[in-house]
């Protein structure tokens, strides 16, 4: 089999733990040269980094289960490089190292790493999707405060669609203002995707201000006046799910500044939607679809909580709640790159085997099935040109992808499966062989999640 494979045979594997911490290796090791240190200083920002890494990878319940049973009595693999340190010193790093430092290696990451996008999102434009999730705390995190028998957090998350990853967040309490939230993550170019909690005339016009765009679900209360009736742009095959479809030019009644939006109506069972939306460029079932992928925001959050243990929080202080929520995206978006690596490793390698394979077929009943010439040119036609980077956002094949729902939908959603899910199957087969070395054989496993 000739395949192209990442290992020499000349040099030891690395375990698929530090694998996985490849992509930051070389930042995280250029921080702890470059800050401060303390003439006594036993514990490093790298040892730390490396710890809470690994606490979030291996789905070990709790950090102090890590430290004082897992470390302290040498249960974990030496390969691993994980030393113990006393549960107090471990829990000093979160006062003593900056959020900034995991914020920097956080956004290192996002700007470096290579993830697969969803072609036929990316030709539509960028889409964030925006939401604040709540995460209950002790009684003694006066900060996170809520209510007034109840202590709670609130994370600030925008979600990108087109990678499927998360790329901005802000912590605050737990009434701390969405929209103000979003006020301070906004990014000219990007479309932004959000519930009703969102509906705010002002903030409509920040958006549009910092030459951005929205997506937004208004109340049922909704007044405004009708400037123009467009065609409803939806697949016959739609209306058995969408039904008293509308697509409109408006000027909303309470809106100051007298934006003129799209909104685009319609019913799926009991529920009424109304969707604002600046965007003309879109068709009315291209809107009606991205709204719907909102869902992903929610699923993420799921993710971060109860597969992630997002839920136990380690530090009580807000800084250290910071660190730690930069850590679970730090992790997460490592795990989406490696599973990205191992199944495109699996795919070249059964395209290989297929290739191989061919030779063996009967040449000459190959020869007798060559078709004509003019199927030939038909065959040529039929199959989709591969797309170049600068041709992705023009290219009106991928935009018709949206014409028929049952398509896009199957579509995306076996991409979604095969490139971005990572369940719990994958993450057990990933938790089983962090201590073992990052071979053809764990490639396989990973690339089979």
């Amino acid at each position: 089999m000739n395949v192209s494979s990442p290992f020499d045979e000349r040099t030891p594997c690395p375990t698929v733990f530090d694998t996985l911490l490849e992509p930051v290796r070389n930042y995280v090791e250029q921080q702890e040269q470059e800050r401060s240190h303390h003439h006594n200083e036993t514990f490093t920002y790298l040892a730390f980094f490396r710890l809470l890494a690994y606490y979030y990878v291996s789905g070990i319940q709790s950090i102090a289960l890590l430290i004082n049973t897992y470390l302290k009595k040498g249960l974990l693999d030496s390969s691993l490089d994980l030393s113990y340190v006393p549960r107090t010193t471990f829990n000093e790093g979160f006062e003593r190292f900056s959020p900034d430092m995991f914020r920097d290696v956080f956004v290192f990451l996002f700007s470096s790493l290579s993830l697969q996008v969803v072609p036929e999102l990316a030709a539509l434009g960028v889409f964030y999707c925006v939401d604040g999730s709540l995460f209950p705390t002790v009684c003694s995190m006066s900060w996170a405060e809520y209510r007034s028998n109840t202590q709670a957090l609130k994370l600030h998350l925008c979600f990108e669609l087109n990678r499927m990853m998360p790329v901005d967040f802000l912590v605050g309490s737990g009434k701390s203002s969405e929209r103000a939230a979003l006020r301070q993550m906004l990014t000219d170019g990007v479309t932004y995707i959000a519930d009703r909690g969102y509906v705010c005339f002002q903030l409509f016009d920040d958006v549009l201000t910092s030459k951005a765009h929205l997506i937004f679900r208004m109340k049922a209360n909704l007044k405004y006046q009708v400037q123009t009736v467009l065609d409803a742009n939806i697949p016959v095959s739609a209306l058995t799910l969408f039904r008293n479809v509308t697509d409109q030019l408006i000027i909303c009644d309470n809106d100051p500044h007298k934006h003129l939006y799209r909104l685009v109506c319609f019913r799926v069972g009991p529920a009424h939607f109304l969707l604002l939306t600046d965007r003309r460029d879109l068709t009315t079932f291209q809107i009606m679809l991205l709204y719907a992928y909102r869902w992903q925001v929610e699923l993420i959050f799921r993710f971060l909580k109860r597969t992630m243990n997002g839920l136990h929080l380690i530090s009580n202080n807000k800084d250290g709640v910071t660190i730690q929520f930069y850590m679970l995206l730090i992790v997460s978006l490592l795990q989406l790159h490696l599973k990205q690596q191992a199944v495109g490793h699996t795919e070249r390698t059964s395209e290989v085997l297929a290739q191989e394979a061919q030779p063996h077929q009967d040449s000459t009943a190959s020869q007798e099935a060559t078709p004509p010439q003019d199927n030939i040119h038909a065959q040529e036609h039929t199959r989709p040109p591969e797309l170049k980077p600068t041709e992705i956002f023009h290219d009106v094949r991928l935009q018709d992808n949206f014409s028929h729902p049952y398509h896009f939908f199957q579509m995306i959603g076996e991409k979604l499966k095969k490139y971005w899910k990572i369940g719990i199957h994958w993450l057990s087969i990933l938790r089983s062989i962090l201590a073992q070395p990052f071979n053809e054989r764990a490639l396989e496993l990973l690339g089979s999640g």
